[in-house]
């Protein structure tokens, strides 16, 4: 799947973009080191659990907090919010992180593209109202 469909389900999950919703700039460029996410995450507020749990609103978000997902062990032991910084940790080594995680993910070694996946995640919250 190229990186303009993934960026519009992506898009669509967030309820941003696709039909009747304007502009291509209304997409968001999704970054393609998120394609291992997309397997197994949803993105939407209101989207179901799959293999992991949706990543809409993960930034700041207790850690193990979706209804609906059976968190490992080593995740419901954390504790705290998924800040950037944390993520970056997670995302760097999921099994050196929290040992026992279901995450599969072998690890983002590049953090420029953690980075990139993370900038991402940061946008996945409701609008604030200005």
């Amino acid at each position: 799947m190229d990186g303009r469909v993934r960026a519009f389900l992506a898009a669509a999950a967030l309820g941003l973009g696709g039909a009747g919703a304007g502009a291509d700039e209304d997409i968001p460029a999704v970054p393609e080191d998120l394609e291992p996410c997309i397997s197994c995450h949803a993105f939407g507020p209101d989207d179901p659990v799959l293999e992991g749990p949706t990543l809409w609103g993960v930034v700041g978000r207790p850690v193990a907090s979706v209804a609906g997902f059976d968190y490992s062990a080593a995740l419901r032991g954390l504790g705290g919010t998924w800040t950037a910084e944390r993520l970056d940790r997670f995302l760097a080594s999921p099994q050196a992180y929290a040992p026992g995680t279901k995450m599969e993910l072998g690890g983002v070694k590049n953090a420029a593209d953690r980075a990139k996946v993370i900038e991402f995640l940061e946008t996945l919250r409701p609008a604030v109202a200005q």
